[in-house]
């Protein structure tokens, strides 16, 4: 994805990393001379909170990162995150071409087929359309997932 897609009528975008013992948050601003960073701060996760890259309480790391959009000044009220590790299942399929919703219905229920989890309601899913195939007319989609 190019970061020109994420500005789209937007003159700010905050970046959040959730690291495992630190949170980092980053304001970027679109000039005409391009992007600035114009805040950064980082602040350190209590011990526990998140245990070999699982979070053990939801609570309190939610409190952390409102006490990091507090004291960093934004005023965004979107950010920008990504995930990573094992909690991420990434898959490239081919489908027959369909309406964005039929698609999002399908892959919902095709799902749990695929991935190693009991209890599908624990998971996050999210699709990106890759674009056509010059030698198949179904489009390729990119299936993400996360626990």
């Amino acid at each position: 994805m190019d970061l020109k897609e994420l500005f789209t009528g937007k003159k700010k975008l905050v970046g959040l990393d959730i690291g495992s013992s630190s949170l980092k948050l980053a304001e970027i601003v679109s000039t005409s001379n391009g992007y600035v960073l114009n805040r950064f701060r980082q602040m350190p996760i209590p011990q526990g909170v998140i245990v070999d890259g699982i979070v053990e309480n939801a609570s309190a790391l939610s409190a952390a990162v409102k006490e990091l959009f507090h004291n960093s000044g934004c005023r965004g009220k979107g950010i920008v995150t990504s995930l990573s590790g094992g909690s991420v299942i990434v898959k490239k399929v081919t489908l027959a071409q369909m309406e964005e919703k039929d698609l999002r219905d399908l892959i919902r229920d095709e799902a749990g087929k695929y991935l190693p989890f009991d209890n599908m309601d624990d998971v996050n899913y999210d699709f990106q359309i890759l674009g056509d195939n010059e030698y198949n007319p179904s489009p390729k989609v990119c299936r993400q997932n996360t626990r």
